[in-house]
């Protein structure tokens, strides 16, 4: 019998529509990084450069004030001389005069209005034909030459280190060198200095942070974002691509982070070291320092606590060789008493295997530390896999499309290729929403509540804030029993019993262990200050709401390195109207479901109150531990929303005992709530299907939020790349 033409006319639509798809997703990705690369390419901070920690700041200048600053090159094709002035928000008014000079013959000159220049960010004061001598000597002049009364503006400076001399202000030396900064090698397109650039890349870092080998493993990730999409309806399939995806993402990032490039890294990867040069605990009372001697040679030499861009190592030859002889001469053994310490051991103990098979130095043991975070990334890219078939069923395309925006979302890429407990912490996260619509799928479920305690468990084994994952759980769990009339106080008791069970024997063992061998837990410092309620909230949310966007908007989303490399204007700000966006979304579907129970036709409340039978109108039997149904929408979007109300709550419950403590408000991060992301990336679609009442699928709205995510892993990846090598 043959088919109707127009259905099979439809079928062979269909049947081109998934390939279409894949070869679009891989020329947009293309397409994005061709853009990128070809932009301007502006100039390069030497091989080596003043390695300055901005502390203070010289004199204010007055009329006829004179600062000078003297520097050597170290590069060939000086092209720009970058300066960082204090300006007070924009408030000093005056005229600058600033000139460059080598010898007696006068490079560049320009006059500044003080208005025009940026507020405590460098600024290239001046630019000029590239000169050829790689090691001339300059003197940077700076001059106030209006008659104005009022302030005028200060340079940023600090202690010298590296190539760094004392700036004179007046004749009169002082004791700090000014920021300032010589730029080489103008290139109209930044593609013109990624030899540079992956030559630095790889002189400390890993071997495939080579100008070939980076190069494939990005292009690889579109090429996998392609097949993905070819083999989104092929769910083992699609499982092993997004898995390798996510391995090729933590390589490529492994490779752009330098070593101790990323937040807190030297803090983590001691207790790796200390685990693994003393086999024995990090934290305890008798440790004997900080961080071992090699540990503190390889961050010093790296200047990593120097003001940007002088945070690097040196890039010539002889310096490289210098600072690898330096770190090697140094001992691996000792420290054990760092900012990291007091964490529990789960996540560093796999570190510290993988750092017993690196290389010899301390950067190379970096990179085999930073192997282990990878992986956690690519369990952490399975899980969503999972998630994404409970979240959206039936629907190939939407859990594809969600499943590959949380894999690139670009701060959890970062942090899942650094050494940083923060990774166990979010693959916790991750794991505690899929388990949450499991549970609430099921009438009985012993086991799967033995799993949630020991999630809960490893969540604060990482760092205490996981007990965010409890909500979705707790919420999971609850629905799960409602719905199905779960009555028997002895299967509620058991099954809670379990859940503690589960944290016992993951946390609490390690507080039983930690009591044995004298490691203290955690502990809020005491200290002085301001700690009313309306002071805390007055500095959580900032002037025009600015601290709250720079937590939720900012440090969420893409903020790299030491949290230093921010996404451009007008992207946090987008953001942030999106998040507002969702929260209007979220309180306006508590409203519908309360609008709707009013009514008697509540989705939710039908979901939880009076039926135990599925959307096929089987029945579940309460003996059986067995789901039949999948979950309806308003309990997907309830698990969801517990998860993201919880990280919120918690995270501003710890700032407020922090600052009530100490009066100190620089404890929270962004960061800290990527537990959440999916959860966030997941709900725009949900309540779009939701407001619809089913008539609209997620599919475009996540795969909206895939693009966008993609495009904000490249972005975030380039600035990376600029910021530390550029």
């Amino acid at each position: 019998m043959t088919a109707p033409a127009g259905r099979t006319d439809r079928s062979r639509l269909r049947a081109l529509a998934v390939p279409s798809v894949a070869v679009a997703v891989l020329l947009t990705f293309l397409a994005v990084l061709l853009m990128l690369v070809t932009r301007q390419g502006g100039t390069l901070v030497g091989d080596t450069t003043s390695n300055v920690q901005t502390s203070a700041t010289l004199p204010q200048m007055a009329p006829g004030d004179t600062v000078v600053q003297t520097f050597t090159t170290s590069d060939d094709r000086l092209a720009a001389v970058q300066a960082t002035f204090g300006t007070y928000q924009g408030g000093a008014r005056c005229d600058l005069r600033i000139s460059l000079r080598e010898d007696d013959d006068v490079v560049a000159e320009r006059d500044w209005s003080c208005a025009d220049l940026p507020d405590s960010s460098p600024v290239d004061v001046l630019t000029f034909e590239p000169r050829s001598d790689p090691t001339a000597t300059y003197e940077l002049t700076i001059e106030r030459v209006d008659d104005d009364t009022t302030g005028g503006v200060v340079l940023w400076a600090g202690t010298p280190a590296g190539e760094a001399s004392l700036a004179t202000v007046n004749g009169d030396e002082t004791e700090l060198s000014a920021v300032v900064r010589p730029l080489y090698d103008p290139e109209a397109r930044w593609w013109d200095h990624l030899d540079e650039i992956t030559d630095r890349m790889a002189a400390y870092g890993p071997s495939w942070g080579g100008a070939v080998a980076f190069a494939t493993l990005v292009v690889s990730i579109g090429v996998l974002l392609a097949t993905a999409t070819l083999a989104v309806r092929r769910p083992k399939v699609f499982l092993v691509v997004v898995a390798v995806l996510a391995l090729v993402r933590g390589l490529v990032w492994a490779a752009a982070v330098p070593t101790f490039g990323g937040m807190d890294e030297p803090a983590h990867f001691s207790n790796v070291q200390f685990l693994a040069e003393e086999h024995a605990l990090p934290g305890q009372a008798d440790n004997p320092g900080t961080y071992s001697a090699q540990l503190n040679a390889g961050q010093g030499g790296s200047n990593v606590s120097a003001t940007a861009p002088g945070d690097r190592p040196p890039y010539t030859a002889e310096g490289e060789a210098q600072l690898l002889a330096d770190t090697a001469a140094e001992s691996p053994l000792g420290g054990g008493g760092g900012p990291a310490a007091a964490y529990p051991p789960p996540y560093y103990l796999p570190a510290a295997v993988f750092y017993e098979v690196g290389g010899e130095s301390v950067f190379q043991k970096v990179d085999a530390a930073r192997t282990w975070t990878v992986l956690l990334g690519v369990a952490g890219a399975v899980i969503l896999v999972l998630l994404a078939r409970r979240l959206f069923p039936g629907r190939a395309g939407a859990q594809g499309a969600f499943a590959l925006a949380a894999v690139l979302q670009p701060m959890a890429a970062h942090q899942f290729a650094i050494v940083n407990n923060d990774a166990w912490v979010i693959v916790c996260g991750f794991a505690a929403l899929l388990l949450g619509l499991e549970l609430a799928r099921r009438p009985r479920a012993a086991w799967l509540t033995l799993l949630a305690g020991v999630i809960i468990g490893f969540a604060l084994l990482g760092k205490p804030f996981g007990i965010a994952v409890a909500a979705p759980l707790a919420v999971g769990w609850l629905l799960g029993k409602i719905r199905y009339r779960e009555r028997s106080w002895s299967v509620l008791l058991r099954e809670a019993g379990l859940v503690v069970l589960g944290v016992l024997a993951t946390y609490g063992l390690w507080r039983v262990i930690a009591f044995l061998v004298d490691i203290p837990a955690q502990r809020v410092p005491d200290g002085a200050g301001a700690r009313s309620r309306r002071a805390f909230l007055d500095a959580q949310i900032g002037p025009n709401g600015e601290t709250a966007k720079r937590m939720w908007a900012d440090q969420l989303w893409g903020n790299f390195g030491w949290v230093r490399i921010p996404f451009p204007e007008p992207i946090p700000t987008l953001i942030w109207y999106g998040l507002l966006a969702l929260v209007l979304a979220i309180a306006a579907w508590v409203v519908l479901v309360v609008v709707d129970a009013v009514r008697g036709r509540s989705a939710l409340l039908a979901a939880v109150e009076g039926s135990s039978s599925g959307a096929d109108g089987a029945t579940a039997d309460p003996e059986t531990t067995t789901p039949t149904d999948e979950l309806p929408l308003d309990v997907r979007i309830l698990v969801m929303v517990s998860m993201v109300a919880s990280i919120v709550v918690v995270l501003y419950a710890a700032a407020w005992v922090y600052y009530a403590s100490t009066g100190a408000n620089d404890l929270l991060q962004g960061r800290y709530a990527l537990l959440a992301v999916p959860a966030v990336l997941a709900l725009p679609g949900l309540l779009l299907e939701r407001f619809s009442r089913g008539r609209i699928s997620p599919l475009v709205v996540n795969l909206v939020v895939a693009f966008t995510m993609g495009g904000l892993l490249l972005l975030g990846l380039k600035r990376t790349l600029e910021y530390f090598y550029g």
